[in-house]
């Protein structure tokens, strides 16, 4: 199960068909393929159509980076696209000061209209929080924003970069807490320590596909097919077999998203 994944993005998008074709012949019996704006969103639901009996399901909404993109809010578009049954999640929406391809306030204000959204509808919201170098300040705000909520959605914070430092206030909100490749390359010491603290109903597992590429294959492209290279890394860390934690992590990712 890759709970977080773009085959919707270049270049997997040109091979979807062999991309979702591969990841399930590696056992990737559900698959979240997320949107980052409005293109991108409607291309995650044409391909959770098409492949819903290969366990594809989508998230529609605007990533960060392209905050500045939608300076009138959110897009009418993907309001009507995750009215389809196939949409599991709103996002992927945060914060990310580690690039700041959109300016922060753009990135507060698109982040606050899609949280809001989500509290709306009660749907789950993915989450993407990027920091800036060697800096906390993304988490900050992010935790504040969310603090101003008494009745959050389910959250899913993907590709987890709040360290240890985090890991208790975002235990604190509904939340769960996905891993990706990053754990399986050499100098990610410190995100190993999270992934053995993470509760085993909190957990999930992602590739983040095209980037983000797990060891050994560090260096080419990313496709849903190698999350299992995750879950190998996160057991043998928990002290655990790779069948295990799966049924873990499938129980929690059908509780998070009801699919």
């Amino acid at each position: 199960m890759d709970v977080h994944c773009h085959v919707n993005c270049a270049p997997l998008i040109d091979d979807a068909p062999l991309v979702i074709s591969r990841a399930a012949k590696a056992g990737v019996t559900r698959m979240l393929v997320v949107g980052t704006d409005v293109s991108t969103s409607a291309i995650a639901v044409a391909l959770a159509e098409r492949y819903a009996d290969m366990g594809v399901y989508a998230a529609v909404g605007i990533h960060p980076h392209d905050a500045k993109t939608v300076p009138f809010g959110i897009p009418s578009e993907l309001f009507v696209l995750a009215a389809n049954p196939r949409v599991v999640s709103i996002g992927e929406a945060g914060l990310d000061y580690f690039y700041l391809h959109s300016p922060r306030d753009a990135q507060k204000s698109v982040f606050k209209a899609q949280l809001e959204w989500a509290v709306k509808v009660q749907k789950p919201l993915t989450l993407h929080i990027r920091s800036g170098n060697k800096s906390s300040d993304a988490m900050d705000d992010a935790m504040e924003m969310l603090g101003s909520y008494s009745c959050l959605p389910p959250l899913l914070f993907h590709c987890y970069a709040g360290g240890t430092e985090y890991l208790n206030d975002v235990l604190s909100l509904p939340a769960y807490i996905s891993i990706g490749g990053p754990v399986t390359w050499p100098k990610s010491d410190a995100l190993r320590e999270v992934a053995k603290l993470i509760p085993a109903d909190r957990l999930l597992c992602e590739t983040d596909a095209p980037w983000l590429t797990p060891a050994p294959y560090r260096g080419k492209v990313n496709e849903p097919a190698y999350v299992r290279l995750v879950y190998e890394s996160i057991a043998k860390l928990r002290e655990t077999s790779a069948p295990a934690l799966a049924n873990a992590v499938a129980a929690n990712a059908a509780r998070l998203f009801r699919w």
